[in-house]
């Protein structure tokens, strides 16, 4: 409650005194420091002194209840939860109804402007769900992206993640370049290496060469124990996958002497890798069952490529006739001869790359 109308109290009770006394004792002063008789005449002054004394005795009190009332008024409204608006009763002065409806105005803007803050309370919470579920979304994402990246490259995670398909890389048929690469004697490496040490051994070629594939625009199709296929032609224009392999196996031949260097501070066996690289027509598809997809490519293009690693000794790499057709005039080649195939009738011209 407020205490407003106890001072106010105070000030009125201090009024009517004030009021009362003073006129009486001025008027008892005057008669009889001039030594006035009393007459009919006086005392009919003083009754009406005496009668205007209370009428304004009357109106005081009566203003003074309003101004209680409407402090009172005030104070339940501001102390309610409603917080309803006061009315006033017909007999209050002006001035108390303004300041009633001044009181009523700022009331309502109070309300108005708590309903607005407990809505935007609402929609920050809202916001801040939206929000927390957006990082949820973008987190795991980027864990799915970092756990693609580890077999595709990034334009392909990029490709995948922004598909609104649940097969985003359809199956169709389409010109493509495959490059095989393997280790060569591996079987009689891995016969005196520890399983953990060849683990560990492999991991650190495959990533090497599996960087150089994605740098020139290369996707990594499998392992096959030291063997790792990959294609070209998927993410830049398919006319660029015969010179972005062979960019890719040069620099992985390049490589191989860095990185045998180092295996030999390890302790671990150095060796030497042959490439086979083909350019054609394959099938390009989603192979396996409905829990397990595995987008690869098949045909007679990746059989003959598997063949021209296969006849690569160490340190090369052969290429077959149409990579020959599409880049000879880039970089050096000279002519293998002819290789058979496994089911195929004609002979296949291959070619040796001079690095």
């Amino acid at each position: 409650m407020m205490k407003i109308p106890r001072r106010f109290r105070d000030v009125e009770q201090a009024s009517y005194a004030l009021i009362g006394f003073i006129p009486y004792l001025l008027a008892l002063y005057l008669m009889i420091s001039l030594d006035i008789t009393i007459t009919p005449s006086i005392l009919g002054v003083a009754a009406v002194a005496l009668m205007a004394h209370l009428v304004g005795f009357s109106v005081i009190r009566k203003f003074g209840q309003q101004l209680k009332r409407v402090c009172d008024s005030t104070s339940k409204a501001l102390s309610s939860k409603l917080r309803t608006s006061i009315e006033t009763k017909e007999d209050t002065p002006d001035e108390l109804n303004d300041i009633v409806n001044s009181f009523n105005v700022m009331l309502l803007e109070s309300q108005r402007s708590a309903r607005n803050f407990q809505e935007m309370t609402t929609k920050m919470m809202l916001y801040s769900r939206d929000i927390e579920k957006y990082q949820k979304k973008l987190r795991e994402e980027g864990l799915s992206r970092h756990r693609l990246s580890r077999y595709v490259g990034q334009d392909l995670v990029n490709k995948i993640i922004n598909s609104n398909e649940d097969t985003p890389l359809q199956n169709k048929r389409q010109m493509a370049t495959i490059l095989f690469a393997d280790i060569r004697s591996f079987t009689a490496i891995s016969e005196h290496l520890e399983p953990v040490v060849l683990i560990s051994m492999l991991n650190e070629y495959f990533d090497a060469m599996v960087n150089i594939i994605f740098k020139h625009y290369g996707v990594l199709d499998k392992f096959v124990g030291d063997e790792l296929m990959a294609t070209f032609g998927m993410l830049d224009s398919v006319d660029n996958g015969p010179i972005n392999s062979l960019k890719a196996a040069i620099e992985m031949q390049q490589s191989m002497d860095a990185l045998m260097a180092n295996f030999k501070k390890k302790g671990f066996p150095v060796f030497e890798i042959g490439v086979g690289i083909n350019c054609g027509d394959v099938v390009m598809g989603n192979l396996g069952s409905k829990n397990r997809m595995d987008y690869t490519v098949i045909g007679d293009t990746v059989n003959v490529a598997a063949r021209l690693e296969q006849m690569a000794k160490g340190r090369s790499i052969i290429v077959g006739e149409e990579v020959h057709a599409r880049c000879g005039h880039l970089i050096t080649m000279r002519a293998k001869g002819d290789i058979k195939v496994k089911n195929r009738g004609q002979p296949v011209k291959c070619y040796q790359v001079m690095v």
